[in-house]
């Protein structure tokens, strides 16, 4: 492989750093679908900033393609501005270390869920909900044979899984599809709702999808339909922040082995100079 492709062909530039490493932006699959507001807001905002903060994270596929794991927003800017290159972070996605896990959907009652026992047509489609026992619910999530879950004041629903994995991806996207726009939509994990209430107040409901593998999240990046956003997350011990790379280089019409070699060299002069700080401590972020 050339620098270009693969962190360990190369001379790091210090050790225990993360590799970061310069990819042709067509080398790089989402799995989860990307905001095209806030794609569109990155745009400018990369465009006057003129530096790339913090790099997406990825794991290599077969045959040089990358799987986004973290970043689907900036890569989907810097590929809509023209990049033909992007400072990714590599990660090594057999790494036990790093963790997948996924996100339930707080709603906030603005209206989405509307008399009767099952949600409403408008909201999370006219579908075959099976009202079920809350623990029943978070067990068919877990082992499959649930698509989609729901627990608000009514009790809890399931609905029934069908398919592989493309199929299960519709389904979400579908359901995702009948909220997302109408109403604020919190990320959280736990499925206390006496707790969630206390802290945002006016909860209506929860929805609960099923767990996701490693190997879904890498077939997934293969596929033509993609996980809604905010449902997928992944635990990165040793992330790359505040990088602040020139996107001069990653413009430029020089080949990609140079650019990492450029590369390379700013982040050993950093090295130098003190800049690079690793914080093992987790940290509560109040201001994103």
């Amino acid at each position: 492989m050339t620098p270009a492709t693969s962190g360990r062909d190369r001379t790091a530039p210090g050790p225990g750093l993360p590799d970061l490493r310069i990819v042709p932006s067509a080398a790089l699959l989402l799995h989860e679908e990307y905001d095209p507001e806030r794609v569109a807001r990155l745009v400018i905002s990369l465009g006057a900033d003129g530096v790339l903060r913090n790099p997406p994270v990825v794991a290599a596929l077969d045959g040089g393609m990358h799987v986004v794991l973290d970043g689907a927003n900036r890569v989907t800017a810097m590929q809509q501005s023209g990049f033909p290159d992007q400072l990714v972070q590599v990660v090594d996605y057999d790494d036990p270390a790093i963790t997948l896990d996924v996100w339930a959907h707080l709603i906030q009652d603005h209206g989405l869920l509307v008399g009767g026992p099952e949600p409403h047509a408008e909201g999370l489609g006219a579908r075959a909900w099976r009202l079920m026992p809350p623990p029943a619910v978070r067990a068919g999530l877990e082992d499959g044979t649930l698509a989609c879950g729901i627990i608000d004041a009514r009790g809890a629903r399931g609905l029934p899984s069908g398919g592989g994995i493309a199929e299960r991806v519709r389904v979400m996207s579908e359901i995702v599809a009948g909220y997302k726009g109408r109403t604020p939509i919190y990320r959280v994990q736990t499925t206390d709702m006496d707790a969630l209430d206390r802290e945002y107040g006016l909860v209506a409901a929860l929805v609960l999808f099923p767990g996701l593998t490693k190997a879904d999240i890498r077939a997934i990046a293969r596929l033509p339909v993609k996980l809604p956003s905010g449902i997928s997350r992944h635990i990165v011990p040793h992330r790359a922040l505040r990088v602040n790379l020139d996107l001069g280089l990653l413009r430029s019409a020089e080949p990609a082995a140079a650019k990492q070699a450029r590369l390379d060299q700013v982040i050993r002069a950093r090295l130098l100079e003190h800049r690079i700080r690793h914080y093992p401590e987790a940290t509560v972020l109040y201001d994103e």
